[in-house]
C-alpha cells in the first residue's frame, strides 16, 4: 500500500518553499512577492483589479457584480491552472522515477553479471595452471620405460612400479577432470560475458530515456510551483478584494497591507525560532543526512515492500527510533539542487549535484525546504522526513549517484568520515 502523508499532502513541499526563503535568507515579503528563480509570468497579469477598480465598482451595482464576477472567474482560473500544473507535473515525476529505477536496476544486473564472468574467467585461468602443472608432474613420472623395468626388476621393483602406475593412473584422471573443469569455467565466463554485453548495449538507451523524462519532470514542475506562486501571490488579495466588495464596506490597499506586513513578521519569528540545529560535518566536508538515525533497509536487489516486484533498493533507508516523520533532513554536502518535487513511488524528492560526478537524493519527504536551482551549504535542513510516495512508514531514503549511477551509500559516506547505525 502506498502511504502519502496527509499534513503536507503531495504538494506540500512546494507551499513550503515560502517557508525555505524565510529560513534561508530571513527576508519574506509574505504573499506579494515571487520566489527567486526563472519561472513563467502570471497568467493573468493584464486582468488583476487594482483597489482603485473596486472603489469604483462600490457606486454602482451592476458594475460591483461584474467586477464580483470578474474576481471569482480569476480565482477559478487560476485553480485551474494550478490544478492542472500540478497533475502534468505529478505525471512526469512517476514517469522519471519509474525510467530511473528501470535503468537503476538494469545497471546493477550488468554489473553482477561482469563481476560474475570475471570470476568465472579467473576460475577457468586457475585451472587451467593446476593442470598444466599435473601435467607436467605426469610426464615426469612417465619418463622411464615402466614397461622394462617391470620385466627386469624383480618383485620389489614390479611393486613399486604396478604402485606408480596407479598413481598415474589416477594423476591422469584428476588432470582430465581439472581441464574439464577449466572448460566449463571458460564456458561460463564466455556466456555472462555476452549476457553482460547484452545489458550494457540496452543501458544506453535506458539512461537516455531516463534523463529526458528527468528533463520533463523538471520543466513540468517548476511550470506547477510558478502556478502555484503566483497563486499564492495574488489570490489572498482577490479573496479580500471580492469580500469587500460582496460585503460592501470601505478598504484600502493600505489597509491589506498592513495585514501582509504582519503576517510577514509573524513568519520571520516562526521560521527564526523553529532553525534547526546544523549536523556534526566531518573534516571530508560532509554530514549524515539524518544524524543519529538508524538504518531499517539497505542497498541491494530486494522484493518490494509496497508492490511485491523484484528489483534494486537503489539508496539505504533511515529512521529515528523515537519517530521520524517531520524530523530535519540535512544536505550531505554543499551543492546545487538539481530536482526538487514529486518523483513517483519516490514521493516528495530532492537531488543535489556536488561535483566531479557526484550526486546525493532524498526521498519520501513530507515538505521540500529548497528548489531547484538552488545552492545548499553542507549541514543545510533541505525537508522534513515523511512517508510520501511508495512508503509502508516514515522515513529517509538516501541515496549516493556516481556519474548517474546508483551505488551502495553506506561504503561511500564511511569513506567521508559518516557512518551510519
Amino acid at each position: 500500500m502506498s502511504n502519502t502523508d496527509n499534513t503536507g499532502g503531495r504538494w506540500g513541499g512546494i507551499r513550503f518553499r515560502r517557508i525555505r526563503a524565510v529560513a534561508t535568507t530571513m527576508v519574506v515579503t509574505a504573499l506579494l512577492v515571487v520566489s527567486g528563480g526563472a519561472l513563467a509570468g502570471p497568467a493573468f497579469a493584464d486582468e488583476y483589479p487594482t483597489w482603485d477598480d473596486v472603489k469604483n465598482a462600490q457606486a454602482d451595482e451592476a458594475a460591483k457584480n461584474e467586477e464580483v464576477t470578474r474576481i471569482q472567474g480569476l480565482i477559478e482560473s487560476m485553480n485551474a491552472q494550478v490544478a492542472e500544473a500540478q497533475a502534468v507535473a505529478t505525471q512526469r515525476g512517476t514517469e522519471y522515477q519509474a525510467a530511473q529505477e528501470k535503468y537503476d536496476t538494469a545497471e546493477f544486473v550488468a554489473a553482477q553479471l561482469e563481476a560474475q564472468a570475471a570470476d568465472a574467467s579467473s576460475r577457468a585461468d586457475a585451472s587451467n595452471k593446476q593442470a598444466g602443472q599435473l601435467a607436467a608432474q605426469l610426464a615426469r613420472t612417465g619418463g622411464n620405460d615402466l614397461s622394462f623395468n617391470l620385466f627386469v626388476g624383480g618383485d620389489q621393483a614390479s611393486s613399486d612400479l604396478l604402485y606408480q602406475l596407479s598413481a598415474m593412473s589416477k594423476l591422469t584422471e584428476q588432470t582430465a577432470q581439472i581441464y574439464a573443469q577449466a572448460e566449463q569455467d571458460r564456458n561460463t565466463a564466455t556466456a555472462l560475458t555476452a549476457q553482460a554485453t547484452v545489458a550494457r548495449d540496452e543501458l544506453r538507451g535506458l539512461a537516455d530515456e531516463a534523463q529526458r523524462l528527468r528533463d520533463e519532470a523538471v520543466a513540468a514542475q517548476q511550470a506547477a510551483e510558478a502556478a502555484l506562486q503566483e497563486q499564492e501571490d495574488h489570490q489572498v488579495e482577490l479573496q479580500a478584494q471580492l469580500q469587500v466588495l460582496q460585503e460592501n464596506r470601505a478598504a484600502t490597499e493600505a489597509d491589506f497591507q498592513k495585514g501582509v506586513e504582519a503576517r510577514a513578521a509573524a513568519a520571520r519569528a516562526a521560521a527564526a525560532a523553529g532553525l534547526p540545529t546544523l549536523p556534526f560535518v566531518a573534516a571530508s566536508g560532509w554530514a549524515s543526512p539524518f544524524p543519529g538515525s538508524y538504518s531499517s533497509d539497505e542497498y541491494g536487489m530486494r522484493v518490494n515492500p509496497v508492490d511485491g516486484g523484484y528489483r534494486l533498493h537503489s539508496g539505504i533507508d533511515l529512521v529515528y527510533s523515537g519517530g521520524t516523520c517531520g524530523a530535519y533532513v540535512y544536505a550531505a554536502a554543499e551543492g546545487i539542487v538539481n530536482f526538487a518535487g514529486w518523483n513517483g513511488g519516490y514521493g516528495n524528492f530532492i537531488q543535489i549535484d556536488h561535483g566531479g560526478g557526484i550526486a546525493t537524493a532524498y526521498g519520501h519527504n513530507t515538505q521540500l525546504l529548497v528548489g531547484v536551482g538552488d545552492y545548499v551549504s553542507v549541514g543545510q535542513p533541505i525537508s522534513l522526513a515523511g512517508t510520501t510516495g511508495n512508503s509502508t512508514g516514515c522515513h529517509l531514503h538516501f541515496e549516493v549517484r556516481q556519474n548517474g549511477t546508483a551505488i551502495n551509500p553506506r561504503p561511500f559516506m564511511a569513506a567521508q568520515g559518516i557512518e551510519f547505525g
